[in-house]
């Protein structure tokens, strides 16, 4: 029995440790008007064992409910905008390319020149979300990829959601 709950404690803490990227800065639920700066923080995944390589901040309109639907979303044209923040963050001395301490809420208003048309909103939800490309000592056919999301408030008028 004694060597039941060593192992435990061990499997235990070896589950605990596994990295799990994060978007720490802004929050769930973080109110930002239209041309906003506001505070950028990614916990990149990188860690002993798990090099880190390129990541992209996106934000979508509706939330994504996979890394295939994010993926999905990006490529068939729904709703979504780059923050323009395609870092190349390798964790480790060189380089040394560390992500923005801040970025620039776009005005959903206002398209780039062409047709389209933008669209003004309210207390509207969106989902930052960060897709990071990683390899482990595990063989693999290309990197591989995670994603995390936080929701934000997009233009909050009220103080109740």
């Amino acid at each position: 029995m004694h060597l039941f709950k060593i192992l435990y404690t061990l499997l235990f803490s070896v589950v605990v440790c596994v990295a799990h990227p994060s978007i720490v800065q802004p929050h769930n639920g973080t109110r930002i008007d239209p041309g906003q700066q506001f505070d950028f923080e990614y916990k990149s995944i990188a860690e002993y064992g798990i090099s880190a390589y390129n990541f992209t901040v996106w934000l979508f309109t509706s939330r994504p409910t996979s890394f295939f639907d994010a993926a999905e979303k990006s490529l068939l044209g729904r709703t979504w905008v780059v923050i323009r923040c395609a870092i190349i963050l390798v964790r480790n001395d060189y380089p040394h390319n560390l992500p923005p301490p801040y970025l620039t809420m776009p005005n959903f208003k206002d398209l780039p020149v062409g047709f389209g048309v933008g669209e003004s909103c309210e207390n509207k939800k969106v989902y930052l979300v960060v897709i990071e490309e990683y390899a482990t000592g595990e063989a693999s056919v290309g990197l591989r990829m995670s994603l995390s999301m936080n929701h934000i408030i997009y233009n909050a008028t009220t103080t109740r959601f």
